[in-house]
């Protein structure tokens, strides 16, 4: 989905979906503007890692690493051993 920003005829802004063919926001000062767009960028983030850890938390790997294995590369590197916090990671 694609999305524009045109500025209107009174100087603000706004925003028009190709998905959708139609206003998905209007009137807005560049203020409020860049507001909007810090708001999505929250909601999205926050989908997408609910999304990425829903999909850990039923057994499958992402990164092409398991715990040990990340873990061991960042010893190998100079990183921190969090083998020992791993159980405590909650705090």
């Amino acid at each position: 989905m694609g999305r524009s920003v045109i500025k209107q005829p009174d100087g603000r802004y706004a925003v028009f979906s190709s998905g959708t063919d139609t206003w998905v926001a209007a009137n807005l000062t560049r203020e409020q503007y860049i507001e909007w767009r810090a708001e999505q960028a929250v909601r999205e983030a926050r989908a997408d890692a609910a999304w990425l850890l829903d999909r850990m938390d039923e057994g499958e790997v992402y990164g092409w690493y398991t715990f040990e294995e990340a873990n061991a590369e960042s010893v190998e590197h100079g990183g921190e051993d969090l083998s020992g916090k791993a159980a405590h990671a909650d705090g």
